[in-house]
């Protein structure tokens, strides 16, 4: 499976975790790499990093099928054995000895499988593309999300990234929509990100994500010894 998803490069560039050569530490290196360049550039960027809700419990098996099937190239009795996989699964609570009713489980991979994360990147990858179209950057761990746009430090700068990024996180939560996913928009943090001297240019306190407006965070932290500092 994994070897077919490398092979034609059919998982998201840009996702890590669960995948050789692409854990937590490259994810962020990447990222504190493209903030440090931006910084020593004169610009300032603009990071949103977006929380979902239970996001493997959520995933919708015929969807995922579909995928499977037409953008993975899965067919025949292998597309079967997914089906088998996926179906037939059932849950119940218990307490002490009382039990609830057993449900069957009509969406959702397992947690703590081999093949849960991987199914979950996969009905995920469109995401990619989506984003691309606002000309914002992006890294995905696992189900974490993080959108970043850099820009110069000009009203008239800060006014169109602010719209990019306003704009992409709307349709990212529009598809999760479509595809039954919740993005929790109260929880979703924004920072803005540069040397001292660019932030001190930049008038920016909040960004609108869905129904929220969301405050820059605005703890402190030292990115490099140049007083490039993060707001997290």
């Amino acid at each position: 499976m994994k070897l077919h998803l490398d092979r034609y490069s059919l998982l998201n560039k840009f996702q890590s975790a669960y995948r050789p050569k692409h854990s937590c530490e490259t994810a962020l290196l990447r990222l504190m790499n493209d903030l440090l360049c931006s910084a020593d550039a004169g610009n300032v960027t603009l990071v949103v990093l977006l929380d979902l809700s239970a996001a493997f419990d959520v995933i919708d098996h015929t969807t995922l099928l579909t995928r499977l099937q037409m953008e993975v190239g899965i067919g025949g009795s292998a597309l079967q054995w997914f089906h088998s996989y996926l179906s037939d699964r059932t849950q119940r609570v218990m307490v002490n000895q009382a039990s609830s009713v057993t449900v069957p489980l009509l969406c959702g991979v397992p947690q703590g499988s081999v093949l849960g994360p991987v199914l979950f990147s996969i009905y995920t990858s469109q995401l990619g593309p989506l984003i691309e179209k606002h000309n914002v950057n992006r890294k995905m761990f696992a189900d974490d999300n993080e959108l970043y746009f850099s820009f110069s430090t000009d009203s008239e700068s800060v006014r169109e990234a602010v719209c990019a990024v306003e704009d992409c996180c709307l349709e990212v939560k529009s598809w999760m929509l479509r595809n039954k996913l919740k993005l929790n928009d109260e929880k979703t943090e924004a920072m803005l990100c540069g040397s001292k001297f660019s932030l001190s240019k930049v008038s920016l306190d909040s960004i609108q994500v869905g129904q929220a407006r969301i405050p820059l965070s605005n703890l402190y932290g030292t990115l490099d010894s140049m007083s490039t500092i993060f707001y997290v």
